[in-house]
C-alpha cells in the first residue's frame, strides 16, 4: 500500500581537497553555531544536532506557516557507537495562519528533552493510533495516542486530577486543542532507524486534519554543508578532552559514530593537512600525546 493509500484508509477508518604538500597548515574551525540555535529549515536543524538522531518535518501544513524559525537545543551530550548515551536535545517550531496553530516539538527518544513541552492541564486521552510513516523505501506503522484539551478546569482553583477512564471526543480536538504524542522510528538500515520523540500541538485543526499531519511526516535529512561543528561533534570533542584520549583513541572513538578525525597541532606544532573541507572530520590538537581541543570541517 502507498503512503498516501495508507493515509486515506486511515482517514475513512478514523473519521479521520588540495594537498599542501611540504607546507604545514594549521586547521581552522568551521562550526555551526552552538546551541542553543535557530535554523531555516529542519534539514539544518538535523544537521546541527548531528548524526545520532533523527528529526521529522511536515509535508502538509493545511497552509499554516513557519513561524520564526526552527529553534534547536543540545546539552550534556554523550555518545558510543554511534548512539547518544545521554544528555538532551531539542527541535521545535511552530506553524501559523489566522486562528489556527501547529507547534512541534522533537527530540532524540535516547535524550531528555532540553525544552519541555508544556501541556495544558485539560489534556485528556481521545484515542490510541496507528501513524504510517514512510522514508524511501522503508515504512513503518507506529503507535500515537491523541489528546484533546477538553476536560473542564476550575478558573479560581488548583486543577483537578483528570478521572480514570474520562475521555475527550474526536470532535474536541478542533474546539479546544489537540494533541498527538508519538515516537517515530523506521526499520534499519533506514537513516530514521533512530527513535525520535515527537509531539504536535494544535489549535482550530480537525481531528482528520491533524491525523494527516503526522502521517504525512517526512524525514529531514541534514546537509552536509550544515553538519561540521554540530551539537553531536562538540559533544564528542568534550569527551575527547575529557577522556584525555590519544590519537589512536580519538580516531576509533570517531570512527565508531561515523566520522573522522586528523592531527592539526602536536604540542602546539602545526602538521601538514589538507585544504578540502569534510563536515565529518574532526581536526584535533594534541598536547602530551592527548587531545586538547578539536576543529571540525
Amino acid at each position: 500500500m502507498t503512503h498516501r493509500l495508507a493515509v486515506a484508509a486511515f482517514v475513512a477508518a478514523a473519521t479521520v581537497g588540495t594537498l599542501l604538500l611540504g607546507a604545514l597548515v594549521p586547521a581552522t574551525a568551521q562550526t555551526a553555531p552552538r546551541s542553543p540555535s535557530t535554523a531555516a529549515t529542519w534539514s539544518e536543524a538535523s544537521a546541527r544536532l548531528g548524526t545520532a538522531g533523527s528529526l521529522w518535518e511536515p509535508n502538509v501544513t493545511f497552509g499554516l506557516r513557519l513561524t520564526g524559525g526552527i529553534s534547536v537545543l543540545a546539552d550534556n551530550l554523550t555518545f558510543a557507537s554511534g548512539a547518544a548515551t545521554g544528555g538532551d536535545t531539542f527541535a521545535g517550531a511552530e506553524y501559523v495562519r489566522g486562528n489556527r496553530s501547529l507547534r512541534i516539538s522533537q527530540k532524540w527518544a535516547d535524550t531528555g528533552w532540553a525544552a519541555e513541552p508544556a501541556y495544558s492541564t485539560s489534556m485528556a486521552l481521545v484515542g490510541n493510533v496507528r501513524i504510517p510513516l514512510v522514508a524511501g523505501d522503508s515504512f513503518a506503522s507506529v503507535r500515537a495516542k491523541v489528546y484533546a484539551n477538553c476536560f473542564p478546569q476550575p478558573a479560581n482553583a488548583d486543577p483537578r486530577p483528570i478521572p480514570a477512564g474520562f475521555r475527550c471526543k474526536p470532535s474536541d480536538v478542533k474546539t479546544t486543542g489537540g494533541v498527538v504524542v508519538m515516537t517515530a522510528r523506521l526499520p534499519a538500515p533506514s537513516p530514521a532507524s533512530a527513535r525520535t520523540s515527537i509531539v504536535l500541538q494544535s489549535t482550530g485543526l480537525s481531528y482528520d486534519m491533524l491525523m494527516i499531519i503526522a502521517m504525512e511526516l517526512q524525514l529531514a535529512e541534514g546537509s552536509a554543508e550544515d553538519g561540521a561543528g554540530s551539537a553531536q561533534m562538540m559533544a564528542m570533542c568534550e569527551q575527547m578532552v575529557r577522556g584525555r584520549m590519544t590519537f589512536a583513541q580519538a580516531e576509533a572513538f570517531a570512527q565508531s559514530n561515523g566520522y573522522i578525525a586528523r592531527v592539526g597541532s602536536v604540542d602546539g606544532v602545526p602538521q601538514a593537512v589538507t585544504s578540502d573541507y569534510r563536515p565529518d572530520r574532526f581536526t584535533v590538537a594534541l598536547v602530551s600525546n592527548s587531545v586538547a581541543s578539536c576543529t571540525y570541517g
